[in-house]
């Protein structure tokens, strides 16, 4: 006669709990697909001109404003190159600018911008979030010219004005040593991998379980 042992229950409630993961992450899925889709159809768009009411990622926008000649260097690596993402400020208005990535640069090219001025661009490109410094990436250094995030409260203080929200990704050609930025959706979805491993995990300890209920 069949009978349900206490370590049968766990198994049975480990197997629907990996297989609700899996469920999940197919879910998740078809929800980043979808949103990733739409992100990439407002870069197919027509750009728009900036304002700062304007509040939601990869929407094209079209302005020309004054630059504040402050400038911020991001490393980034760009094919595997050490460079950096030239970040300048524009004013918006006396008490709001907007931070503006032109493209990047290699790190030899940094001196021959660091006094350039960009008061003529008519800035194309798309609104981004401003990444987060996370728990991997190093603090700045305010003694050096270079640094590993944008902190915004810092800038606030600095410049002495509120900052735009998000950042403007620039696509237009800016100067002949900035490499410039590409339309293109940035989003982590790694989520197929996730439901493999899942339902992976799921299947092998089915075969698990039922090799054990044969030998008990």
């Amino acid at each position: 006669m069949f009978k349900i042992k206490s370590l049968d229950i766990f198994f049975i409630f480990f197997i629907l709990s990996v297989l609700s993961l899996g469920t999940w992450q197919v879910l998740r899925l078809y929800s980043k697909n979808n949103l990733i889709s739409d992100l990439e159809n407002n870069l197919k768009k027509n750009s728009i001109n900036f304002n700062v009411n304007i509040d939601k990622e990869y929407t094209k926008v079209l302005f020309k404003k004054k630059d504040l000649k402050s400038k911020i260097f991001l490393y980034h690596l760009n094919k595997g190159e050490i460079g950096f993402k030239v970040i300048v400020s524009y004013e918006i208005n006396s008490s709001l600018v907007v931070l503006v990535d032109k493209g990047w640069i290699r790190k030899d090219k940094i001196n021959l911008i660091k006094n350039t001025l960009f008061n003529d661009d008519i800035i194309d490109g798309y609104t981004k979030k401003i990444k987060e410094k996370n728990l991997f990436t190093p603090n700045n250094n305010i003694k050096e010219d270079f640094v590993y995030s944008v902190e915004v409260d810092n800038l606030k203080k600095s410049l002495n004005k509120n900052i735009y929200p998000l950042l403007i990704i620039q696509t237009s050609k800016t100067n002949k040593d900035i490499i410039p930025n590409d339309y293109e959706v940035r989003l982590s979805n790694n989520h197929l991998q996730y439901a493999i491993t899942w339902y992976g995990l799921a299947l092998v300890t089915i075969i698990f379980f039922l090799f054990y209920r044969k030998k008990a």
